[in-house]
């Protein structure tokens, strides 16, 4: 199936089983809107109230790119990963760490984790949405115990997603701060490819340079999960 079928079936299944704000978004893959005209009053003002939560998502996110720390809204975060995701939130008027907070977990990331599971917030798929959270493995040694058996390490936010998988996300980087960077799940492995002429970043390296060996690296082969934390305002 195409990637526009998939995209479309998925849409209007989840429109309906009544699945709100899984699939209700115009904020999709380069800027493609849904065709409202199909829809019943109710459907269409939870469908366009996604779209613009996503929106407001993707416009606090780059707001906070290259930021020397998470002041957002009269509320300080934490300048880690789970700290950039939170105030993106917050930027977007979501309260994730209130939602958040209270659940089990050895990090910010798993209890972030627990509560998405907990809610039925968690998906797979290779075409996430904008707003969509990334949870990633093994990016670093936590346990430091040399073997990469690290679940639930570090999280970001999907800022755009272009019809071949490209996804440019938001997180914190360990070295770099509150930066925009690359993946793709449809070609988990691949560092880089040329378009014409140009070398392209397809996944950015993910693992922590002073992590001990292993054969994954790339932000695509890390990924755990998905979550959409968003369809909890609806």
């Amino acid at each position: 199936m195409s990637y526009q079928s998939r995209l479309l079936l998925s849409f209007f299944v989840c429109l309906q089983a009544l699945v709100f704000s899984a699939c209700l978004s115009t904020q999709i893959m380069d800027n493609q809107d849904p065709d409202y005209s199909k829809l019943d009053p109710e459907t269409e003002r939870i469908a366009r109230e996604t779209a613009r939560t996503r929106q407001q998502l993707v416009d606090s996110a780059r707001s906070l790119v290259g930021s020397e720390s998470l002041n957002v809204r009269g509320r300080q975060f934490r300048m880690d990963c789970t700290g950039a995701v939170l105030a993106t939130y917050w930027g977007a008027g979501i309260d994730l760490a209130g939602a958040s907070a209270g659940y089990p977990g050895r990090n910010g990331v798993a209890k972030l984790y627990a509560f998405l599971l907990d809610s039925g917030f968690i998906v797979d798929g290779d075409y996430p949405l904008p707003g969509d959270l990334i949870f990633w493995d093994n990016t670093y040694d936590y346990n430091e115990n040399g073997l990469p058996d690290d679940g639930l390490t570090h999280v970001g936010m999907v800022v755009t997603v272009a019809s071949n998988g490209d996804i440019e996300y938001l997180h914190h980087n360990y070295r770099r701060g509150i930066v925009l960077e690359k993946m793709n799940l449809r070609e988990p492995a691949t560092y880089s490819r040329i378009v014409n002429g140009q070398t392209v970043v397809v996944n950015s390296f993910m693992r922590a340079r002073s992590a001990p060996a292993y054969d994954r690296r790339l932000a695509g082969e890390l990924v755990n999960s998905l979550g959409q934390a968003y369809r909890s305002e609806f």
